[in-house]
């Protein structure tokens, strides 16, 4: 925003009244901002906005802050000079900011900072400025967003929250080609997979901002049954149930199901057939009696029947997801076929790749590891 059209929206303010009710050394001028994506009282000093950079001071008052919003393409810093504020990240927790502390949001990644409940903060950032907007909005933070318990490793441990927002927000979101909303599924599944609720609870809500629909989260947390079992989805759908009634979501959300008990095992074998060919049959085959053979169809009815044969989510997503659970469980022999899986409903080998560095974070890199290496594999032996 130029300064002209920001001192079209702007309104001059006492700073020495604002000093005296906040007891905060305030030492420049500043304007209230008006109408620009803000909730509660926000004042800003425009101190440059030229030659590759925008640099402003700005004063939360206490409860107020800005927008869901990202500058794209563009880098901004963070210096908190007096008091404490807020900052989060899609996807990650809330951060406690006190004096001193400093920080980098990287291009494109949505955020939003402000004031702490009970004192306002002064801070001055830092833009790049490019041929393109200077922000885009995506509505406010909402009061339980503003509310949500800041993890006690934010306060305790600095160093390595830092680490965790660096691999999380930079390292690992910089490749591959996953948009955002699919990288945060992927979250929600290998999170559900690891029964590790808590966190799940964050990304469900970052899923949910990053453009996912409810159902769609809901379908990709029900994906882990059949490989994970009920007791680990029981968990997650409970805390996905909370962030759906955080925002307001009916529920019970509507039926996705598309079978009965007399059509899952045609529908359920029709998806199974044309992924693979007969594999689970061969290796149930020395079991007694017959059970080999119903084993086999109890795969075919319970996973692609009954989960797969659900809308709500696209069949290269059923099968991208399923490649997610299976790096999680380390399932070697289950890797080698997904894999052909992955590419027969439709995703390209990068794609699937992407999904499993996604996990990085979330399960350490020996279990990546150990699935790139069958990926490698796997795309030899189909030179």
């Amino acid at each position: 925003m130029t300064q002209q059209t920001r001192a079209q929206n702007t309104q001059q303010i006492d700073v020495r009244a604002l000093e005296q009710l906040y007891g905060l050394p305030v030492s420049f001028p500043l304007t209230a901002l008006a109408g620009e994506g803000n909730t509660g009282n926000v004042y800003v000093d425009l101190l440059k906005n030229s030659e590759g950079s925008m640099v402003a001071h700005f004063l939360f008052t206490p409860g107020s802050r800005n927008y869901w919003h990202l500058h794209p393409d563009a880098e901004q810093a963070l210096l908190i000079l007096e008091g404490e504020g807020y900052y989060q990240e899609e996807g990650q927790p809330k951060r406690l900011l006190k004096k001193g502390d400093y920080l980098v949001t990287p291009t494109n990644v949505k955020h939003w900072n402000g004031a702490t409940e009970n004192g306002a903060c002064l801070c001055i950032t830092v833009t790049d400025l490019t041929d393109k907007e200077h922000v885009e909005r995506f509505g406010p933070v909402t009061d339980e967003e503003f509310a949500a318990q800041t993890q006690p490793a934010v306060k305790n441990d600095p160093e390595l929250m830092a680490i965790m927002q660096r691999v999380y927000g930079k390292d690992v979101r910089n490749i591959g080609n996953l948009d955002l909303k699919t990288r945060e599924l992927v979250s929600c599944v290998a999170l559900t997979s690891m029964n590790a609720y808590q966190q799940l609870s964050t990304h469900v809500r970052a899923a949910l901002q990053a453009g996912a629909s409810p159902i769609e989260v809901r379908e990709a947390i029900y994906l882990v049954a059949p490989f994970r079992g009920f007791p680990y989805v029981l968990n997650a759908v409970e805390e996905m149930n909370k962030v759906f009634k955080e925002r307001g979501v009916e529920l019970p959300l509507p039926d996705q199901g598309r079978v009965t008990d007399e059509t899952r095992h045609a529908k359920g074998d029709a998806i199974q057939s044309n992924l693979y060919n007969g594999g689970i049959s061969r290796a149930m085959s020395g079991l007694p009696g017959e059970m080999g053979q119903q084993m086999a169809d109890l795969l075919t009815d319970f996973c692609f029947g009954d989960i797969y044969s659900r809308s709500g989510l696209p069949l290269e997503m059923h099968e991208l997801l399923t490649y997610v659970v299976l790096t999680v469980l380390q399932a070697n022999s289950q890797l080698h076929s997904h894999f052909m899986g992955c590419l027969k409903a439709g995703n390209s080998p990068e794609t699937v790749v992407a999904a499993v560095i996604q996990c990085l974070p979330h399960v350490g890199f020996p279990t990546v590891i150990n699935t790139l290496r069958i990926i490698v594999e796997m795309l030899e032996q189909n030179k």
